[in-house]
C-alpha cells in the first residue's frame, strides 16, 4: 500500500534541458529514497568505469520518504561516483535542502552534463532552470551564499561549492546552507560540471497521511531523542566535541598521523572547556531538537585570555560556528596543535571553500610526518589556503603520498582518510571502516555508538568476536535511516519498527520493519557490486598497515592481523558473499538485484 506521489527531474547542464517524470512506484517501495534511491539511479545510469570527472556522470541529490514532516529529517543526500576514491559516493546532507525538494515535490534531481559557462540550477515557484552564474564563479561559499539571500529569487535552501570545487580539487565539497556537507570529492565533479550550485524553494504544504497517529509517533519519537543522554545530555548541549573527554579518557583519540594514541591537551578542546568559557547559541537545521551546531555570541568581537584558551586579544570571525568533532581532532589533536583560534580558522578556511577538513587534516598530518612537523599555526592556514586553490595537497593523501613513494604514511581506506575515532581501540569500527562502500568513512556504521556509548546496545570494543554480525545489522539501518534521510545521529533513538510506524502515518507506505532492513541490505549489495565492477577487491576491506601489530610494533593495541582477517570472513558468510567478498548469485536473486 502506498500513497506516495513524487518527481525525479533530469537537467543536462549541456543543452540547459530539463525533463520531469513521475518517480517510479517500484524504485520507492524497495529503495525508499535518500541513499537507496540514488544509488539505484546511479546503477541504471551510468557503468561503475565512468570518468567520475565526466559530463556523463551525474550528481543526484535525493529527498526521502519523511522529508520536511519528521523530527531530524530535513536534509537530503547527494549521490554520484566519488573522484577521490573511484567508488560509489552517497552522502547525507545537512541542512534544509532535502525539506525544500520535498516542497518542490521532487525525489531526486539528477545533474548530468557540461555547462557551456558557470550556472546553477534554480527550483522556485514550481519552475526549474539553469541559470548563468558567471558573477558567483570564483566565490566562495560565504559569499555565495549571501548573494543568493541578498539578491538572489530563491530564498530557501542553498547548495553551492567554493572555488575548491571550482578547480576540481579531490577533497572539495558541497556546503549546504552554510554548513559543510560532505567528503568524497562530490564538489570536483560539480566543479567539472560547471555547476556552482543547486538553490530550492519549494511551495508544498507537508502534511502526513494520518495526522493524529503521525503526531503520536512525534511526541515518542521526541521523548526516545530526550531519554538518549548521548543526544539530550551530550550533542544538545556541546555539539559533537562532547565525545572528546571520553574518547580521550579511552586513549582512542589519534595524534600525529595514527603514530600516538593519546593527546596531552584534550581538555582544552573539549565541548565542556570551551562550553565554560564562551556563551553559545543553536545553529540547527530545520526541524532537529537538539541544535548539535552551535554559534558562539559576540562572535566578531575580541575576547581576553580564559585559561589559555585563547591567545590574550584574539578575535573570532563574525557568525563563527563551532567546529565538529571532526575539525577539533583534524586540525587540533591530529597536528598537535593547541591553539583554538588556529582550529576555528582552519574549519573556516574549510567551510568557505568547500573543502572535506577530515581529509584536508588527514592530509596536513602526513605532510607533517613526511616533513617532520607543521610547527606555526600560520602554516596549516597557508597549506588549506593552497589547497583550496588546488594545490597537490588536495589530491588527498593516497594521491600525493603514493606519487612520493610513501602510500604507507597514508591513514585511508578505499582513498578516503579516516576520522578521529582510533580503530585499534574500537574494533568493530576497524571492521565497519574496511567493509564500507564509501572507504575510510565513519558513517557507514558508527560502532562507536555500541563499542564507547554503549548505544543502542554496549559491546566489548577491545574484541572483534561476534562482530560480523551485529556490524552487518548496523550498516544495513544506517542504510534505512539514510533513505529516509534522517540525521545520522537519529540511530541513537530511532529504529527500524519506529520508522516502519512513521512512514505509514507520514507518506501511507506499509513497509514492515524486517522489510526495512532487508531494504538496507539490497541497498548495502547494490554498492558492493558497483564497487566490484569498478575494479575494486578482497584487498580493498582492509586498513593501513600501521594499525596492524607487526613485528612486535603495537603489540597488545594494534589490530591483530588473524583475528582482524577471521572477523572479515565471518562477516562475508553473514552478507552470503564467498571468500572473496562477492555476493553470490543466490543473494543477489533474493534481493531483486540485477547488475
Amino acid at each position: 500500500m502506498t500513497c506516495w506521489t513524487g518527481k525525479t527531474v533530469y537537467v543536462d547542464l549541456g543543452n540547459e534541458s530539463v525533463n520531469i517524470v513521475e518517480t517510479n512506484e517500484k524504485l520507492i517501495l524497495r529503495y525508499l529514497g535518500g541513499r537507496g534511491l540514488g544509488v539505484k539511479l546511479l546503477s541504471e545510469l551510468t557503468g561503475p568505469d565512468i570518468d567520475p570527472l565526466s559530463p556523463l556522470n551525474p550528481l543526484i541529490f535525493t529527498s526521502g520518504p519523511l522529508s520536511g514532516l519528521a523530527p531530524m529529517a530535513s536534509g537530503a543526500v547527494l549521490t554520484s561516483k566519488s573522484p577521490l576514491t573511484g567508488t560509489i559516493f552517497s552522502w547525507n546532507m545537512t541542512g534544509g535542502f532535502g525539506s525544500e525538494l520535498k516542497k518542490a515535490e521532487i525525489d531526486a534531481l539528477v545533474v548530468t552534463g557540461k555547462a557551456n559557462r558557470p550556472s546553477y540550477v534554480e527550483i522556485t515557484d514550481g519552475n526549474i532552470e539553469v541559470v548563468p552564474a558567471e558573477h558567483l564563479w570564483g566565490k566562495n561559499v560565504r559569499e555565495c551564499t549571501e548573494a543568493f539571500g541578498n539578491k538572489g529569487s530563491v530564498k530557501g535552501s542553498v547548495a553551492c561549492i567554493g572555488r575548491a570545487g571550482e578547480k576540481q580539487v579531490l577533497i572539495s565539497s558541497f556546503v549546504v546552507d552554510s554548513i559543510y556537507s560532505g567528503r568524497g570529492g562530490l564538489g570536483a565533479v560539480a566543479g567539472s560540471k560547471m555547476l556552482k550550485a543547486v538553490v530550492a524553494k519549494g511551495e508544498k504544504e507537508l502534511l502526513p497521511s494520518d495526522p493524529e497517529r503521525f503526531r503520536e509517533l512525534e511526541v515518542k519519537l521526541l521523548k526516545l531523542f530526550d531519554a538518549s543522554p548521548v543526544l539530550s545530555k551530550g550533542l544538545a548541549n556541546y555539539g559533537t566535541s562532547a565525545l572528546v573527554k571520553l574518547l580521550d579518557y579511552m586513549n582512542l583519540i589519534p595524534s600525529r598521523n595514527f603514530t600516538e594514541k593519546k593527546t596531552p591537551f584534550a581538555d582544552a578542546l573539549s565541548g565542556e572547556r570551551i562550553k565554560s568559557t564562551f556563551e553559545l547559541e543553536n545553529k540547527s537545521c530545520p526541524g532537529c531538537p537538539l541544535g548539535c551546531k552551535k554559534r558562539i555570541k559576540g562572535a566578531g568581537q575580541m575576547f581576553k585570555q580564559k585559561g589559555q584558551i585563547l591567545p590574550e586579544g584574539a578575535i573570532l570571525p563574525e557568525g563563527q560556528i563551532l567546529p565538529d568533532y571532526d575539525s577539533f581532532w583534524a586540525f587540533g589533536f591530529n597536528l598537535e596543535n593547541p591553539d583554538l583560534t588556529s582550529v576555528l580558522k582552519a574549519d573556516m578556511i574549510c567551510n568557505d571553500y568547500g573543502l572535506d577538513p577530515i581529509s584536508a587534516g588527514s592530509v596536513l598530518g602526513a605532510y607533517a610526518e613526511l616533513k617532520e612537523g607543521i610547527t606555526e599555526a600560520n602554516e596549516i592556514e597557508s597549506r588549506l589556503f593552497e589547497i583550496g586553490e588546488g594545490g597537490k595537497l588536495g589530491n588527498g593523501a593516497r594521491r600525493y603520498l603514493s606519487g612520493l613513494g610513501r602510500k604507507d604514511l597514508s591513514m585511508d581506506v578505499k582513498g578516503l582518510e579516516l576520522g578521529g575515532f582510533d580503530p585499534r581501540g574500537i574494533r568493530g569500527q576497524a571492521l565497519a571502516y574496511a567493509t564500507s562502500s564509501h572507504g575510510g568513512d565513519y558513517l557507514t556504521a558508527f560502532m562507536v555508538g555500541p563499542e564507547v556509548l554503549g548505544k543502542p546496545v554496549s559491546l566489548n570494543r577491545l574484541s572483534l568476536k561476534g562482530k560480523a554480525g551485529i556490524l552487518q545489522v548496523f550498516e544495513n539501518l544506517t542504510a534505512v535511516l539514510d533513505s529516509f534521510v534522517f540525521c545520522p545521529y537519529s540511530g541513537f533513538a530511532l529504529n527500524e519498527e519506529l520508522g516502519s510506524s512513521l512512514l505509514l502515518s507520514g507518506a501511507c507506505m506499509e513497509i514492515s520493519p524486517a522489510e526495512l532492513l532487508k531494504i538496507g541490505e539490497r541497498i548495502y549489495n547494490l554498492e558492493r557490486m558497483y564497487n566490484l565492477k569498478a575494479g575494486f577487491t578482497r584487498k580493498d576491506d582492509t586498513l593501513p598497515e600501521r594499525l596492524f601489530e607487526n613485528e612486535g610494533k603495537n603489540e597488545g593495541y594494534g589490530l591483530p592481523r588473524q583475528e582482524f582477517e577471521s572477523a572479515l570472513q565471518e562477516y562475508y558468510h553473514y552478507r552470503g558473499w564467498n571468500e572473496e567478498g562477492v555476493p553470490g548469485l543466490e543473494k543477489l536473486k533474493e534481493l531483486g538485484i540485477n547488475f
